[in-house]
């Protein structure tokens, strides 16, 4: 570009590289007449303060605000109305990013536990940074209390000097050099990014909270979730009461917690059980199940309760996070979490259930065929219980087959295969933003490649986990005189769903989305021998 036009342009621009001084080397927003392009989401009280206060009260004021983590998430922003014409609008954001960045480096939470590098000269070479924070050579010692670690070891001197000494060239410049402005921007840029990732990625070991999100969020521990599920079975065979309902369920997960999890494990102490407000219903325990009479199975398509297996479909998970944690486990990243989660523990509760049904019901069948043995004469009505349940068994194992396939394919086909990808990301990038991007990537596929972003499949996957739960309670209860005809529409119903559940996944609509090498693979485990597909067709 040519020459500054004048001596008022001149000053215009010592002013843009002040503010831009202010912002990318200490993280300040210097900005009193609001003539810069990156504003405050919400400028209140400023305005207010007296223009005799000291400056440094009111730099103090406004770091004391900048520590919190709304404005990492939304307490800035790029104001296109003051946006010059010569810098485009990814420049702006990466000025942006980085301003905000430094706010982070250069105020460190006086509460948080980090890891130190053991030889920081490793941490940023190579392979020897990941091996920092994977328990590799150079491995990392935790820290007791970050108040121990300064902000200069968070962004040390030398690069902020770096930085600054960048800005002053192009201010002094007597041309403004669009090219020379945008590769300083982006240097810069990649300085924030690399320090912010050694701040969230080693000192504050994000590989060890991603492992731990998936061994309770995603199941990978299932020994712990099969004991817990296991120790409050009976639990959840009576409808929740309000009131008490997590304090409930605390007593059998702290129970599995003590069988299955070992001291060595830090993390399960960030984990609780969550029983979030819910609407109780009449036709959600076990009981009122067995009273569904045969107009209430019939809308379970259309009911607003349908997707309720029963009073406890809402447990959740949180997981606390310390900072600077939070810049990367956001509340909606956290929340997606959860979604799968409370997915995933239905599923493997469903599938829990009709392994014990089979259990319970065979020991039975044992000591029926037993008595019949000891005494073929008198044991005619034995022999003619057992000829009446064996069609529940071969129901029973279709069942099976459909959960224990689905949860095969999502365990492994999506969660290990995902996490493997997510794990090359996590060594392969040293850039921070790159990090979340590939953290978004991997819950999106989690949520999309398991169809919880299709309600019409969701919707039927959560109604034949309800007909599965319904099954097992009925043929337990069938001593006690169950009903026939419940037990057979609930066969009926299974059977409508499950084929319309084939019917949809083999649709030329998904057969062409980004899920159709996936759900493939789901089709072949589900129709090897084309039941499935046979069963739909008539």
């Amino acid at each position: 570009m040519p020459l500054w036009g004048s001596r008022i342009a001149k000053l215009h621009s010592e002013v843009m590289f002040n503010q831009l001084t202010s912002w990318m080397v200490y993280g300040i927003l210097q900005d009193q007449y609001h003539e810069f392009f990156i504003r405050r989401q919400v400028d209140r009280d400023e305005g207010n303060e007296s223009a005799q206060s000291d400056v440094a009260d009111k730099f103090a004021q406004k770091l004391a605000k900048d520590t919190s983590l709304t404005s990492w998430h939304s307490g800035f922003h790029v104001s296109l109305d003051m946006l010059p014409e010569y810098i485009h609008m990814r420049v702006a954001e990466s000025i942006l990013f980085a301003g905000k960045a430094i706010r982070v480096l250069r105020n460190p939470s006086p509460g948080a536990t980090l890891l130190e590098p053991t030889n920081q000269s490793q941490t940023l070479k190579g392979s020897h940074r990941m091996q920092s924070f994977t328990g590799g050579p150079g491995a990392l010692k935790e820290l007791p209390n970050f108040s121990n670690i300064s902000a200069e070891e968070l962004l040390p001197q030398a690069e902020a000097d770096k930085v600054d000494a960048m800005l002053k060239q192009l201010k002094h410049a007597s041309e403004f050099h669009k090219r020379l402005f945008e590769s300083a921007v982006s240097s810069i840029r990649t300085i924030a990014a690399n320090h912010l990732w050694q701040l969230v990625v080693v000192r504050a070991d994000l590989n060890g909270h991603l492992k731990a999100l998936k061994d309770y969020f995603l199941l990978a521990k299932g020994d712990f979730f099969q004991c817990f599920l296991e120790e409050s079975r009976q639990l959840m065979r009576l409808p929740p009461r309000q009131s008490t309902a997590e304090a409930d369920l605390i007593v059998p997960f702290q129970l599995a917690a003590l069988k299955t999890i070992g001291d060595e494990d830090k993390y399960f102490t960030r984990v609780s059980l969550r029983m979030p407000l819910f609407g109780m219903k009449s036709s959600t325990s076990q009981k009122d199940l067995q009273k569904s009479n045969t107009s209430d199975l019939s809308l379970q398509g259309k009911a607003s309760s349908e997707l309720a297996l029963d009073g406890w479909h809402s447990i959740a998970l949180e997981y606390s996070v310390d900072w600077p944690l939070q810049l990367f486990f956001t509340p909606d990243v956290l929340s997606k979490y959860r979604k799968v989660f409370q997915y995933l523990i239905r599923l493997k509760r469903t599938q829990m259930e009709l392994e014990k049904s089979w259990t319970a019901v065979m020991h039975q069948d044992h000591v029926d065929f037993s008595d019949y043995c000891k005494d073929r004469k008198n044991s005619s009505a034995t022999q003619l219980r057992r000829l009446r349940t064996k069609p529940f068994w071969r129901v029973r194992e279709h069942m099976a087959f459909l959960i224990r396939n689905l949860q095969f394919y999502i365990q492994v086909d999506v969660i290990e295969s995902q996490w493997n990808v997510l794990q090359t990301h996590v060594q392969d990038s040293h850039d921070f933003t790159e990090l979340v991007t590939f953290h978004q990537d991997y819950l999106s596929a989690l949520i999309s490649q398991s169809f919880l972003d299709i309600g019409s499949v969701s919707r039927i996957l959560d109604s034949i986990m309800k007909l599965c739960l319904q099954f097992c309670w009925s043929i337990e209860q069938y001593e006690t005189g169950a009903n026939m005809f419940e037990i057979d529409h609930i066969t009926e119903e299974f059977n409508k769903k499950s084929n319309s559940l084939y019917t949809i996944l083999r649709s030329s609509r998904l057969a062409g989305s980004q899920r159709a090498p996936f759900l493939r693979q789901f089709l072949m485990r589900l129709n090897f021998n084309s039941f499935f597909e046979v069963s739909s067709s008539n």
